[in-house]
């Protein structure tokens, strides 16, 4: 039996999976295949070298279900990254190998696959899209001491210095709303605003943060009101927005709601401003809602004119996505850059050892493309870096300038 077989046995053995599945086998298999390792090897040459093990990392995402424009995203940016890596040879020799899985955007779900995902002992994750299902799986890699980078949600409390193994790309909506409320006052001299938001997590989350950052400045919202993102007619909560006349409106949620909202607030005759965090950077967005989308301002994680180097990224992400239904260059550039410039880097250095491959992730600092600063993690586990804010100008993102002061 050759040496590389063993070695897939006895990771298998090890794996949570199997120890809770089998648990009486697994000290006779591993005796039996640590006796096998210790004889001559028969199949193949002493001069040949041994198979490298591949790589395992895990993606999850929601790649059905109400957040499959944003799950395309996560997936292609992976898949980009990794073909990338294996073409120039792989990582000291390693093949990366994905596991993708479809927690179908709903948080009961996520947990479930989660799980499944854990139970294939992967060397680390990256991926998760929407706050409740993150804040829903998020303890099953943390207790199994998995590395986890989370790419596409921002409820505050993913990241806290509590949990060790799990990071975090993109900003939360801690300083996207603050950021957001600065502007809408500061640049957009709004004065009279209405939120409108989802009921999960990332919706309350928004909500929360930007009541508070709109207090410093002493402007008080004059209306709240929430939507369940599975309804379709929205028009009792728009009224009672139309009723006092706003100048602003913030909208803390995602498709396929957002656009639906935007669409019947316009045929009902309003004409306020919608303002947004991350949630609403997705091109589907100004795709669905048309017109009625048309000078929205938002916080977003990404946008091809940034610097130079995105935009060659931008322009390749393009080509390998051509054929694709979804094409979602924000999620994408966050998953690809997570694995190719953090993951990447950490596996080359640490390996497979999951305790020196948290600590590189942890100490990570450095640069990427369309991020005008260095970067690193803080103590929580976030990516310190700068927020970016675009609009939508003709059915596509540009980047907002800011007036000059």
């Amino acid at each position: 039996m050759p040496n590389y077989f063993c070695d897939y046995v006895l990771r298998y053995l090890n794996s949570d999976f199997f120890r809770r599945s089998q648990p009486c086998h697994v000290k006779l298999y591993a005796l039996i295949c640590t006796g096998l390792l210790s004889l001559p090897p028969f199949a193949i040459s002493a001069n040949q070298p041994l198979p490298a093990v591949d790589i395992h990392i895990g993606v999850i995402a929601g790649i059905t279900g109400a957040g499959a424009s944003y799950g395309a995203g996560i997936v292609q940016g992976a898949e980009m990254a990794v073909q990338e890596i294996n073409a120039a040879g792989g990582i000291n020799g390693r093949k990366i190998k994905l596991t993708i899985v479809d927690d179908t955007s709903d948080p009961a779900r996520s947990a479930i696959v989660m799980r499944r995902l854990i139970g294939t002992s992967p060397d680390l994750i990256v991926g998760g899209w929407g706050s409740s299902q993150v804040l829903a799986h998020m303890n099953f890699p943390e207790q199994s001491a998995i590395p986890y980078i989370v790419v596409g949600a921002t409820n505050p409390r993913i990241t806290s210095p509590s949990n060790k193994w799990v990071f975090r790309v993109i900003q939360s909506d801690d300083v996207m709303a603050e950021q957001l409320a600065q502007l809408a006052i500061t640049d957009l001299g709004l004065k009279r605003i209405a939120i409108i938001h989802d009921n999960n997590a990332y919706g309350t989350g928004n909500r929360d943060v930007f009541i508070s950052a709109l207090e410093k400045y002493r402007v008080k919202v004059l209306d709240v009101v929430t939507y369940n993102s599975s309804r379709t007619d929205f028009k009792t909560q728009l009224l009672a927005i139309k009723a006092i006349n706003p100048d602003g409106i913030a909208l803390f949620g995602t498709l396929p709601a957002a656009p639906k909202i935007m669409q019947q607030a316009r045929a009902l005759g309003i004409t306020a401003r919608f303002i947004g965090t991350g949630g609403l950077a997705n091109e589907q967005l100004f795709a669905e809602a048309s017109a009625a989308s048309e000078g929205t301002i938002l916080m977003s994680h990404f946008h091809e004119d940034s610097d130079a180097p995105a935009n060659v990224w931008n322009k390749q992400y393009l080509h390998f996505v051509e054929q694709k239904k979804y094409k979602s260059p924000v999620r994408a550039a966050w998953e690809y850059r997570a694995i190719k410039y953090i993951a990447a880097p950490c596996l080359n250095s640490a390996g497979s050892d999951r305790v020196k491959l948290r600590n590189c992730i942890a100490n990570w600092r450095g640069t990427l493309f369309g991020v005008n600063a260095e970067s690193y993690f803080d103590q929580t586990g976030q990516l310190v870096q700068p927020v970016i804010a675009v609009e939508i100008h003709n059915q596509a993102f540009r980047l907002y300038t800011r007036p000059p002061k």
